[in-house]
Order: structure tokens, then C-alpha cells, then sequence
């Protein structure tokens, strides 16, 4: 009934854990973005975000290939994934980037100000996950 968000310093907003597929997340006879690319990328970026502790149940796809705007006006591609936390102690690993996290209620995800990929989404993670 929670979902975990970063407090990103740049935007001044919350967004979950992600970025971009690395070239190490490529498999070495291919560079096709495939949807275990994705998912390798997604899990490399929650540790590096919120630590090589944190356990979660496997990813799977949320939404795929969700287009928006970016705060300074740059147009993007996002794929989410949804899991559960099963344990570990968050951490912020990028204190430059990230300010903080937070466990915030779904039920209560417009009352904070959230990513515009996230604000986008809000009505489907209400209906799907509540």
C-alpha cells in the first residue's frame, strides 16, 4: 500500500529509483534493449541508489515504453517495473542527487509533489495496486 520514492534535489520532486540502460547491462552479443534489459538496468539502479542490501521480489513490467516530458523540457521513454520490498536497509547512495526517501502511502500520492512520469500514472498504480 506504500510505495518508496527518492527525493531528487534538481526537480524538487519525488520519483522512484531508475535511469538509464548502461552498456554493461547489454548482453555481450547484443545490443537490443530487451525487457531483461530492462529489468537488469532497473535492479542495477536501485542499488545504486538505495544500496546492495535492499532485497525485492523479481521485477516485472508495469509499464512499458511510457512517453512525457521531463522537467527541463526534454522528451523521455520510461519503463516501470513494480516489486516488493522484502528487506534491507534503504540508503541514499547519491546524496548529491538525492536528498532523502520515503514510504508514501499510494492513496495519498497527489498530495506530494512526484515525478511527471509518476503524476501521469498516478490514477493506474490507485486502480491497480489499491
Amino acid at each position: 500500500r506504500e510505495i518508496l520514492l527518492l527525493y531528487k534535489r534538481k526537480h524538487q520532486h519525488y520519483e522512484t529509483p531508475g535511469g538509464k540502460v548502461s552498456e554493461r547491462d547489454l548482453n555481450s552479443n547484443s545490443n537490443e534493449i530487451t525487457p531483461q534489459v530492462l529489468k537488469r538496468a532497473a535492479l542495477r539502479e536501485l542499488h545504486e541508489e538505495l544500496g546492495k542490501d535492499i532485497r525485492v521480489d523479481p521485477l516485472e513490467i508495469f509499464v512499458d515504453r511510457h512517453k512525457f516530458t521531463i522537467p527541463d523540457g526534454r522528451k523521455a521513454e520510461v519503463t516501470k517495473f513494480i516489486t516488493r520490498y522484502i528487506d534491507g536497509e534503504p540508503e541514499i547512495m547519491e546524496p548529491g542527487v538525492f536528498s532523502h526517501y520515503k514510504w508514501i502511502p499510494i492513496k495519498d500520492l497527489e498530495k506530494y509533489k512526484i515525478s511527471p512520469d509518476l503524476m501521469e500514472l498516478t490514477e493506474r498504480i490507485k486502480r491497480e495496486l489499491l
